[in-house]
């Protein structure tokens, strides 16, 4: 039986092509080149990816490894790989601050949200960071029971932040 393998790994820029569609497919292009390139630069930033691949033939599907290597070969060169999801985070002082996590529509409700939201955190966690942030849209229900399901609690909200539509911040602390 084959399926889908899902992989995580830290992104770097040879991942900018497909962050970019896949920015398109799940926010309608809302980031730019510079944005990526900028978050994948910056040093006080992680940036975790999943990669879908074949599942070899027999393997059972699901997250495989949870090590983050490099990236190689070239993701951006695989015709056997696609980035299906990612998630950013801001580590600043002791805050780890989220400021973006997407999941390719055809890839939803498998769980790769949460295992990136899950990957980041513990990624901050061990950079020292003790408490973590974000916004959400308003209307996002699906990312709202994500965040609240992994212990986020609501802090306020800010009108008008997305375009006119209000956004929910979450913390977390501990993390």
């Amino acid at each position: 039986m084959s399926g889908t393998s899902y992989r995580l790994q830290v992104l770097d820029l040879t991942a900018l092509p497909q962050l970019l569609e896949l920015d398109r497919r799940c926010y309608g292009g809302y980031w730019g080149e510079q944005g990526y390139r900028a978050e994948l630069e910056r040093p006080s930033s992680t940036v975790i990816g999943v990669v879908a691949e074949p599942a070899a033939a027999g393997a059972s599907c699901g997250l495989g490894r949870t090590e983050f290597p490099p990236p190689s070969p070239d993701l951006a060169t695989q015709t056997t790989q696609a980035l299906v999801g990612f998630g950013i985070l801001w580590r600043i002082e002791e805050e780890a601050h989220i400021i973006s996590l997407a999941v390719d529509p055809a890839h939803r409700r498998r769980g790769l949200g949460r295992r990136i939201l899950e990957e980041l955190l513990s990624q901050a966690r061990a950079a020292g960071c003790r408490w973590a942030t974000l916004e959400v849209r308003a209307s996002n229900q699906a990312a709202i029971r994500l965040y609240e399901s992994a212990g986020f609690q609501l802090l306020g909200r800010r009108k008008g932040y997305y375009s006119g539509e209000d956004a929910l911040v979450y913390w977390k602390k501990p993390i």
